[in-house]
């Protein structure tokens, strides 16, 4: 890990200080309200990713904290200052936008050290901070070349490393890597995740990309029109969403959805829930506090799914094969009609073809409920027989 002083340390922060904290932030433009009472807090050395469909204020949200717009209300602190009435250059941050905002006639190493000498830096630290920033980021064989000489990563590079020597308090990443394509994205974002664990600055990181979310995160922040939908690790994000939203927004293919009805309890007091293809599922009961609900959507991962009936695993309805895509070691087989499809997301599924008829098993684990309106459904442990 680098200093915390030095050269090219992140500034010296008493521990246990959050890295960033937004309080009753209020937002309009014009007579739209973007953000109402926003709350969020950034630990020191966490790494956040805010995630989100385009509109419901990611980047909005950067430019609060960067000073590049103003709040209606609400405070805003870095550290344990307050910086929301600060100009700019005086709130410790550093961002790094989509495009690279290079200047084309400085070379790689005029560019990283323009922040500094703009700050009156002494020349003999400006060098110190441009050579390891350089050699951090894989750019010390690149130093005296243009722009225009780079690829699109070193470029981005580039980017990164003028907003290190900088020795913010606070990083900002605003889709820094979607100018990319697939190949150099995911060399990115494995650069990303070791350059974090070298510096642990606190970070702030929007992406429109789920796969880019999952892998670098901490915390991914799930927002939608200006609010959050839900907030945890990856880990809790995917695999326990807390509305059909965040279920669907995560999940390549997405997550299966069917229309229920929950019919009864049995004498174990274990939901029947009878899904649209006329199939009935046992699943442990609801928490007493969500018991008046009917009408249900049951949604399942694709890759859930199994043809093994083991002990215990819910049976889905036979249906038959409508197509099969293979992507490389794994292939999704699209199941059952229109209104009525599953996705099976499988490994070496050799065999199948449009036409057969399969019968889908998962583990009662890994069924969702989600009420009418969309708000995940808590159910409660299994009874022991």
């Amino acid at each position: 890990m680098w200093p915390r002083t030095g050269c090219l340390g992140v500034r010296e922060r008493e521990r246990n200080v959050p890295g960033a904290t937004l309080s009753r932030i209020d937002k309009s433009f014009g007579a739209a309200a973007l953000f109402q009472d926003f709350n969020l807090s950034v630990g020191d050395g966490e790494f956040v990713v805010l995630v989100g469909p385009s509109g419901c204020g990611k980047s909005t949200l950067l430019r609060l904290i960067a000073g590049l717009e103003s709040a209606d209300s609400g405070e805003i602190r870095i550290g344990q200052r307050r910086v929301d009435h600060l100009p700019p250059g005086e709130r410790g941050v550093a961002m790094v936008f989509q495009s690279y905002a290079l200047y084309p006639q400085m070379t790689v190493a005029q560019n990283i050290a323009f922040p500094l000498r703009m700050a009156g830096w002494p020349r003999s630290r400006i060098d110190a901070s441009v050579a390891q920033a350089c050699e951090l980021l894989g750019l010390d064989t690149l130093t005296d070349r243009r722009p225009a000489e780079l690829s699109g990563g070193q470029r981005q590079r580039v980017a990164i490393g003028r907003a290190i020597v900088r020795e913010p308090e606070l990083f900002l990443f605003d889709e820094p890597l979607s100018n990319l394509d697939a190949n150099l994205r995911a060399q990115m974002r494995r650069e990303f995740a070791e350059l974090h664990a070298r510096l642990r600055a606190p970070t702030i990181y929007v992406t429109h990309d789920q796969a880019e979310a999952m892998a670098l995160a901490d915390r991914i922040v799930l927002m939608r029109e200006g609010r959050i939908e839900q907030q945890g690790t990856p880990e809790d994000i995917y695999h326990r969403p807390a509305s059909l939203f965040a279920a669907r927004f995560f999940g390549q293919p997405p997550i299966n959805t069917l229309q229920a009805r929950i019919d009864r309890a049995d004498e174990h007091g274990t939901l029947v829930v009878t899904e649209c293809s006329g199939e009935r599922l046992s699943l442990s009961p609801l928490r007493e506090s969500q018991r008046g609900s009917a009408d249900v959507i049951v949604a399942v991962r694709p890759e859930a799914l199994t043809t093994a009936a083991g002990d215990g695993r819910i049976a889905f309805a036979t249906r038959q094969v409508r197509y099969v895509e293979w992507y490389g070691g794994e292939c999704h087989v699209g199941l059952g009609d229109d209104g009525d499809t599953l996705i099976w997301r499988a490994v070496g599924a050799n065999g199948i073809a449009p036409g057969d008829r399969i019968a889908l098993y998962a583990e009662p684990r890994d069924i969702h409920l989600f009420a009418a309106d969309g708000q995940a459904l808590e159910r409660a442990p299994l009874p022991i027989l």
